[in-house]
């Protein structure tokens, strides 16, 4: 998403555009999708707020043990 926002392209025969403009040549239409996209952005990061520490935890127990194991 962030390429798509962000991004331009060009080379020695075209001047440098945004990426969006590839994608379509209507302004109204860029428009709409950088919309979206700063939407989709948005929601993304102020998305629910998860704890995934005992996922990790977990995973790290796998591949090297359980450290309360080792220890008795």
């Amino acid at each position: 998403m962030v390429v798509l926002l962000l991004g331009k392209y060009g080379d020695m025969n075209h001047p440098s555009k945004p990426l969006v403009a590839y994608i379509t040549d209507s302004g109204v239409l860029q428009a709409i999708i950088y919309i979206l996209l700063i939407i989709f952005a948005y929601r993304l990061i102020s998305g629910k707020y998860k704890d995934y520490s005992k996922f990790f935890y977990n995973l790290l127990v796998k591949l090297f043990g359980d450290p309360q194991k080792k220890k008795g």
